[in-house]
């Protein structure tokens, strides 16, 4: 798998070379979501992601010097104050994000000691009220995902009670009608009255947290209200592509997306993880036909990324190969990695890797170079390396 090593040493020395170092560590000017350049800490798609891609290129290449830029991005991140978005709650959005990739980098420097960041952005969310948003992205789901991860690495049970506290209010704002099960992403229904189904804003990225917690506490309350969330996307499930997909609402039945954060991709991740978070192995029937949809639909979205690319969707081969064990899907994440090999840009200046917008080039993690670096790294080492923000 040499063409994918060489791959990511590709990415790498597009990120390298297109770092900034300021007084505050290193910084990247990336392309926010309405296509323009930005400095900002975010982990969706601001620097925040970087080191995500930096940290296993350090562990796979022994390379000092990726380490250096992903604890320079983390320490740009802390200081950076922007005008616009400047959240202290939330995982892709916030710098709850930070904080969650501090804890992501522990253990490298051999130091032993806990980034202060991790502590400090916890005790602000436990000092707020919880809510108003319920999602995964940077909801609830995503402040309680965060407090389960620092659980575990300190063994601090007010860690847990928080996350606990985020479970408790998401599951007040369960609505159960004839679509089913679900919460909105606000419950004031500023996002519409329509559930989504996804991973990024939807009840499967609520499921995921639920059945997280089910697996640190035991608590039954969690399997059950995972259970219902996950059936509700059985019943609201798509024939399609030879699999399954879904809607981006629940309740509609065009098809419009396939990809990581709404659609099969996604939400295939979800039933594969849960089925051994929560014991139910029948869900990773689920999510092998949402494997099925997503390998059948390819390069539809015609672009290499996370997001809404090949990266996307080879993240859900790559799960269901270490859930199965069937090489088909580690073969299918292999082939998508190559698919995305092929939107490298060799330009005068060296290597660029786009967004999902041709002609624009980012180092960020969810539409950028380090969310497709990070593909092509699971790919080479299916068992070792996590999805980051899972």
């Amino acid at each position: 798998m040499n063409d994918l090593i060489a791959a990511a040493d590709s990415v790498y020395s597009f990120i390298n070379r297109t770092a900034e170092e300021v007084a505050e560590g290193y910084r990247w000017k990336t392309v926010d979501y309405t296509d323009q350049f930005q400095y900002h800490f975010n982990v969706f798609n601001g620097v925040g992601g970087i080191p995500l891609f930096l940290r296993d290129y350090y562990l796979l290449t022994g390379n000092t010097r990726a380490l250096e830029l992903a604890e320079g991005a983390v320490a740009w991140g802390i200081s950076d104050s922007p005008e616009v978005c400047n959240h202290q709650r939330g995982v892709q959005l916030g710098k709850t994000g930070i904080a969650s990739v501090c804890l992501h980098l522990d253990g490298l420097s051999g130091s032993g000691i806990l980034h202060p960041f991790c502590e400090s952005n916890a005790a602000h969310l436990l000092s707020e009220p919880v809510g108003p948003i319920t999602d995964l992205l940077s909801g609830e789901s995503s402040n309680g995902w965060f407090l389960l991860k620092l659980w575990r690495r300190t063994g601090a049970a007010v860690y847990l009670e928080g996350a606990s506290r985020c479970a408790r209010w998401i599951s007040e704002q369960l609505i159960r009608d004839e679509l089913g099960t679900y919460c909105l992403v606000n419950p004031d229904g500023s996002w519409g009255r329509i559930p989504y189904a996804g991973l990024s804003h939807g009840i499967a990225g609520v499921a995921h947290f639920f059945a997280l917690l089910f697996q640190a506490t035991g608590d039954g309350t969690w399997k059950m209200l995972a259970h219902e969330l996950l059936e509700t996307l059985v019943r609201h499930a798509i024939p399609d592509h030879g699999g399954l997909n879904w809607s981006i609402k629940l309740g509609e039945k065009e098809l419009v997306r396939c990809q990581h954060s709404h659609g099969a991709s996604g939400i295939g991740v979800v039933f594969a993880k849960a089925s051994a978070a929560i014991g139910d192995f029948d869900l990773l029937e689920i999510a092998a036909k949402a494997g099925e949809a997503a390998y059948q639909y390819g390069d539809f979205r015609n672009n290499p990324t996370l997001c809404t690319g090949l990266a996307g969707s080879g993240e859900l081969f790559v799960e269901l190969f270490k859930f199965t064990g069937d090489e088909m899907w580690w073969d299918r994440a292999k082939e998508f990695s190559r698919l995305a090999i092929g939107y490298k840009a060799s330009l005068p200046e060296g290597d660029c890797w786009p967004t999902d917008t041709a002609g624009l080039y980012s180092a960020d993690y969810a539409y950028g170079a380090s969310g497709t670096g990070h593909f092509f790294l699971r790919t080479l080492r299916p068992l070792e390396f996590e999805m980051p923000l899972l």
